[in-house]
């Protein structure tokens, strides 16, 4: 099983970098196209109060973290909100963060994060290859992050 402390300590100072709020609505796209730390791309994606705040690191550490924040479209809104449904709503699965391991490369993990009920929910989506479900693909699609987040393939049938 892969170590998380530094992918963890990468997108946590990153977006801390990104403005300082407390975000109810977070997706975060880690993507492993081969077992090379330095070709890993990670992007948070976060919607709160109208705005979409984007982080984009690549490779091990703390390289460069893109920063973007802009007012969401009502399509990036409905993409986001779909696919935090998806997860909430069981059609996308989640899995235990304790007991699950990691696939070999590639292969890409999604953390989520919402408010649900005045409480937060997470969850940890993990799959092999890097072909997203619809729901994934539509928000990254709707963002224009497809490739940036380092994601090419079209959504799995």
């Amino acid at each position: 099983m892969r170590h998380a402390g530094p992918t963890g300590l990468a997108i946590c100072l990153a977006v801390a970098a990104a403005p300082s709020e407390v975000c109810a609505n977070r997706l975060t796209f880690e993507v492993w196209p081969d077992s090379s730390p330095d070709h890993a791309v990670f992007c948070s994606v976060a919607l709160n109060d109208g705005w979409i705040t984007l982080v984009q690191v690549t490779g091990a550490g703390m390289p460069n973290p893109q920063p973007m924040r802009w007012r969401a479209s009502q399509a990036e809104v409905d993409a986001v909100s779909d696919s935090l449904q998806a997860f909430v709503g069981g059609e996308l699965g989640s899995v235990d963060t304790y007991v699950s391991r990691l696939p070999p490369a590639p292969f890409l993990t999604v953390t989520w994060l919402t408010r649900l009920d005045d409480r937060l929910a997470t969850g940890l989506y993990i799959q092999s290859g890097l072909a997203l479900p619809a729901p994934l693909s539509a928000t990254l699609t709707s963002l224009g992050l497809t490739r940036p987040c380092g994601l090419t393939a079209r959504a799995a049938e």
